[in-house]
């Protein structure tokens, strides 16, 4: 998802800390933001920061840019009346980041009452709240019939014991395995994720032996957790997906495949990929971004340059618009952009600008054109033709490849993979008994020839 001007976020501990920072660093987007927080003080100086930024994309507005609900996360009717007013003032729910937690500062052993107010309340807050809010921020994504990301905010104690706060690393295992037990979603559009940090120097973090914090590293920059969640927002190859961050290892996804394929068990049909299901109502935007080649150059960057352009709509009659999610880059662009591949003198090259380059890319039917009957709008598709470089591509419905999923391994199957199909199996006619020898066999159409060798098994490679 693109974090752009006109999404929503709610976010719960939104007035102090981590919240507050991903709060601001939304607005600075232009995302409308609910500020959920028991703070009333703190909360509403956090809202009206969200507001002055919002003001810079959003000057006139009939409704609030950002909204202070002053909640309990632990009462289900108070947290459930947030998400009602949230959603009823924007429309909707685009992003939500449940990061209210606290820690058990009495050793629960020592404790001598029900936990009511200690470490019973730490679980409500940490565990039992997230799951709540993780349910009503699905409940609403699923009534707006849109693509959303949800961000739980785990811990790197989460991840492995905190000797010192037992109970704290428990909630937070427990929210690191919810949310990766939710991966399934992303079949409806919906992206949860877990946000798992080190030691960041908040006022929760500044109690801990600053002695321990040195040893683990020193606290992890907030900047470096606002990249980590913006990053789970942004990339949609990210469900149930764990974020680990730390000083000493940076950005790091737990568990990595080595670790996760130790304790996973496939049967032969859980190895095929889920299918991917699109929203059927993309909504289509007044005008979309595109690089444009407006002068001739070999140096891309020069010759090059993004541009807004209006999407023209009603399409004709055998066309496909396809939200584009993935372009190829491929080293023959420099060659599009130096006007190499045209016939003629350089002022015959230039006659052709300006010109849209990209030459493939993987995305989602937004829209068809009323005569095309063999394709719908949702359908993942591949394209081969020249505009790739563009947040929309119109081509001709001939053009479309539908395939199973929008995923960028697509992308490499169109030129490379082509390539060496047609060169083994056509122009080499490859069959069982013949030698083939692939040089450059690391590079893309070197690896997939590599990969044609092995389908057809009983042939020497050299």
């Amino acid at each position: 998802m693109e974090i752009k001007p006109g999404l929503s976020a709610l976010v719960t501990g939104g007035a102090s800390g981590i919240g507050k920072a991903l709060c601001l660093a939304l607005a600075e987007k232009g995302v409308f933001v609910t500020v959920i927080d028991m703070s009333e003080g703190r909360g509403k100086e956090v809202a009206s920061l969200v507001e002055k930024e919002n003001a810079k994309f959003h000057p006139k507005l009939e409704f609030p840019p950002a909204l202070f609900i002053r909640c309990d996360v632990t009462n289900s009717r108070d947290i459930a009346a947030a998400f009602e007013k949230h959603v009823a003032t924007y429309g909707g729910l685009d992003i939500c980041i449940n990061n209210a937690g606290l820690g058990n500062h009495v050793p629960f052993d020592k404790d001598q009452t029900d936990g009511t107010h200690s470490w019973r309340h730490t679980i409500n807050v940490n565990l039992v709240a997230v799951v709540d809010c993780t349910r009503l921020a699905v409940k609403a994504m699923q009534a707006a019939k849109r693509p959303g990301v949800i961000i739980n905010m785990g811990s790197a104690s989460g991840l492995y014991p905190m000797f010192l706060d037992p109970i704290y690393s428990g909630t937070k295992g427990g929210v690191v395995m919810f949310t990766r037990s939710l991966a399934l979603y992303r079949r409806q559009g919906i992206r949860v994720n877990v946000l798992c940090p080190e030691f960041v120097k908040t006022e929760m973090g500044s109690v801990v032996n600053a002695g321990f914090v040195a040893l683990m590293g020193g606290f992890v920059p907030i900047q470096m957790v606002i990249k980590g969640a913006f990053e789970l927002i942004s990339d949609e190859s990210k469900a149930g997906s764990c974020l680990w961050i730390t000083n000493r290892r940076g950005l790091e996804y737990w568990p990595t495949p080595a670790e996760e394929a130790k304790y996973l068990i496939r049967s032969s049909n859980s190895q095929k990929k889920v299918s991917f299901n699109a929203p059927v109502n993309l909504q289509l935007p007044r005008s979309f971004e595109k690089i444009v080649v407006h002068t001739l150059s070999h140096n891309f960057r020069n010759a090059t340059r993004i541009e807004r352009t209006m999407l023209k709509l009603p399409l004709e009659s055998h066309q496909v618009l396809v939200k584009v999610i993935y372009a190829g880059v491929n080293a023959s662009d420099v060659n599009y952009s130096s006007g190499r591949y045209f016939r003629g003198d350089k002022k015959d090259a230039a006659s052709h600008l300006p010109m849209d380059p990209g030459f493939e890319a993987v995305g989602i039917i937004a829209a068809m054109g009323e005569s095309v009957r063999n394709l719908k709008v949702g359908t993942p598709s591949a394209i081969m033709t020249f505009g790739c470089y563009a947040e929309f591509a119109v081509v001709p419905s001939k053009y479309i490849l539908p395939v199973s999923r929008p995923d960028p391994e697509v992308v490499a199957m169109l030129t490379s993979g082509l390539t060496a199909s047609i060169a083994l199996e056509k122009a080499g006619q490859m069959e069982s008994g013949k030698i083939v020898l692939v040089t450059a066999a690391a590079g893309g159409t070197g690896q997939f020839a590599v990969q044609v060798y092995f389908y057809y098994g009983d042939i020497l490679l050299k």
